[in-house]
């Protein structure tokens, strides 16, 4: 998977495969100008974590060590997580990639 999120007004890219409670997930920070910022990452494999948790429980607990590490200055420190809904550009089913006509 990888999707956009939003957390604390700012925005982060997660790409995450593996099986629930067993991913492996890399989280980074989206700056205002779209470049990619400050990384983190965790393998639930082999890292201590709540294997039960959802993947959005793991996504809040990994940005609250990246923001304080990388001196991330958050937009709005109350706003909660929520999945951004993106720009598809390609779809895969089958294996096969198609590209998405508007």
């Amino acid at each position: 998977m990888v999707r956009e999120f939003e957390y604390q007004g700012e925005t982060f890219r997660v790409t995450a495969h593996g099986v629930h409670g067993h991913e492996e997930i890399f989280i980074v920070h989206i700056e205002e100008d779209g470049v990619e910022g400050a990384e983190i990452s965790i393998d639930r494999m082999t890292e201590e974590n709540d294997t039960s948790a959802p993947i959005e429980a793991i996504l809040v607990m990994l940005c609250d060590k990246l923001i304080p590490q990388s001196e991330i200055k958050v937009q709005n420190p109350a706003a909660p997580f929520a999945w951004r809904e993106g720009n598809v550009v390609f779809q895969v089913h089958d294996g096969l990639q198609d590209t998405k006509h508007d």
